[in-house]
């Protein structure tokens, strides 16, 4: 097995994400208004499934956090990409930093790794990450203090403005699982939630709010994270 990189792979900059949530709505509906949108979106990459496992302390500190609003906080993650969720092959281990309104994300990818849900727990799965970045300090100390605490899965699609300076991603199908399960299956709780999440740098934000204008629905706080702990432990926690 390669060790995770040395250094952090810096998918974007300190920008805006902004969460537009539709409730009952189909999203061919949603995708259509998105091409209709005057700042000319198009699609700029296949449909795929994204899975997660979410890992917090032993406080549910980043859960806590979330929910009552702190305004520098972090989340901690291993990301991949496939229909088959228990299958996870070159994932990225995703710090997500949220300062004030804005965030940003430090990504560290992990090649020729490769792990099973079907024969290993999410716990597992943890101390394999551990035993691979032992020459990444920061990443190794701090998974050493987490665990496994939410599953999910959700189908995405990307767009781009004309522009260039505005992303647009649509996520449904959401489905989420306790990782303290045996059999992932049986705990499995869905929403028929879609999430439109509008991306782009700070420097963009005023003409940001005019093409926000043109999003049907009401800007949401929305997290996965919280939404799939609240469903999963039935707001036990907060």
């Amino acid at each position: 097995m390669e060790k995770v990189a040395d250094k952090p792979v810096q998918e974007s900059n300190i920008r805006f994400e902004r969460k537009f949530l539709f409730q009952n709505s189909h999203v061919q509906d949603i995708v259509e208004s998105v091409f209709r949108h005057s700042f000319g979106f198009r699609e700029i990459f296949h449909k795929r499934q994204v899975n997660n496992i979410y890992f917090d302390d032993s406080n549910y500190n980043f859960y806590k956090q979330n929910v009552e609003g702190v305004a520098d906080r972090k989340k901690w993650r291993l990301r991949w990409y496939g229909e088959e969720m228990t299958l996870i092959e070159n994932p990225t281990i995703e710090i997500k930093k949220k300062m004030g309104e804005a965030g940003d994300k430090d990504s560290f990818r992990l090649t020729g790794i490769s792990f099973d849900l079907a024969d290993q727990t999410a716990d597992e799965v943890r101390q394999l990450l551990i035993a691979n970045t032992e020459h990444h300090g920061p990443v190794h100390e701090v998974l050493k203090r987490l665990h496994p605490t939410l599953i999910n899965t959700y189908e995405r699609r990307y767009f781009l403005s004309f522009c260039g300076r505005y992303r647009i991603t649509v996520d449904f199908n959401q489905a989420f699982y306790n990782p303290n399960y045996t059999k992932l299956r049986h705990s499995r709780r869905k929403i028929a939630d879609v999430v439109l999440e509008l991306k782009y740098t700070t420097a963009d934000d005023a003409e940001a709010r005019q093409l926000s204008q043109q999003i049907k629905t009401r800007l949401s706080k929305n997290s996965k994270y919280v939404n799939g702990i609240n469903l999963l432990y039935h707001n036990e926690l907060v």
